[in-house]
């Protein structure tokens, strides 16, 4: 996290796993520090939204990086916090092994694809540790009237796990399983070649898409003067035309995509469908070209 580097503090930021494992965070705040005067630190730690936002309003971090919009609302009723805005986007994805046991590639929409992985009662991978990723994919298979964490038939093939966002995407991978992750993480592992047969079903396709996982930035109302001038001032640079082009480029060197979409863009705008990790980097197949005839 972030203290000021006015007073030679250390602000103590929180944010799940994709923020913060992938290295965002960390990117954001050593731009940060170089702006400033004087000498400064960020702490980071990691949680999912939710306990994110119980640790601001215990008092032991100073600025929250989420990704639950109806939790955010409550706590700005109750009082005890402020959502300052978007900090830029993730997504989530739909992924799965390239064969597609459950012909989802024929799918009409996410809830179809849902359906289909259901009645054909593929392999699904789903983490229950209560992440922005569990609640978004419970109401996914809530399109089509699903609860398979609730059915004694499902267990066969859906597959809980209390995993980290790595170590779910990794373990299906490896299974062939189908698994809703963040296009982050996917990136991430896609990086350091923990995952070579998994492909994208499901992305956002635009900045309303039921998919996109944006991240809002939460700071307490209960933060000391001087802690809030040196939230305050992060804040502002992460909003800055410098902070967001470091959110828009950031990945994009070692992977060939960028992780994260910047503010103004609403989604990412480099598609990840149909492609796989391959020698650190995210690739796609070329089409097979017709031999010509000699």
């Amino acid at each position: 996290m972030v203290r000021s580097a006015t007073y030679c503090k250390a602000l103590t930021l929180s944010s799940n796993g994709g923020a913060g494992a992938t290295g965002l965070v960390e990117a954001l705040a050593n731009d940060y520090l170089s702006t400033t005067s004087t000498h400064g630190s960020i702490h980071w730690i990691c949680n999912h939204s939710r306990n994110t936002q119980l640790a601001l309003l215990g008092g032991h971090i100073d600025l929250a990086l989420t990704y639950e919009r109806d939790q955010e609302a409550l706590s700005a009723l109750e009082g005890w916090s402020v959502t300052a805005g978007c900090a830029f986007h993730d997504h989530f994805c739909l992924l799965g092994p390239e064969n597609d046991p459950a012909d989802i590639r024929s799918s009409t929409h996410i809830g179809d694809a849902f359906a289909r992985i259901a009645k054909t009662r593929s392999l699904f991978h789903s983490r229950v540790d209560a992440s922005a990723t569990m609640w978004k994919e419970r109401s996914l298979w809530g399109l089509v009237d699903l609860k398979p964490w609730d059915d004694s038939e499902a267990e066969t093939w859906y597959k809980t796990s209390t995993s980290g966002p790595s170590e779910a995407l990794t373990s299906a991978d490896v299974a062939g399983a189908y698994l809703l992750s963040d296009r982050s993480t996917l990136l991430r592992q896609t990086m350091l070649s923990t995952i070579s047969k998994s492909t994208v079903f499901y992305e956002p396709m635009g900045p309303k898409d039921i998919l996109i996982n944006s991240c809002y930035a939460l700071y307490s109302l209960r933060l000391p003067t001087k802690i809030y001038h040196e939230v305050d001032q992060f804040l502002k640079y992460l909003k800055s035309a410098r902070g967001q082009a470091v959110v828009s480029r950031f990945g994009e060197n070692e992977v060939g995509v960028p992780f994260f979409a910047c503010v103004e863009d609403g989604f990412a705008k480099t598609s990840l469908l149909n492609g796989q990790a391959s020698g650190g980097r995210w690739v796609f197949k070329t089409p097979d070209l017709p031999k010509a005839k000699l």
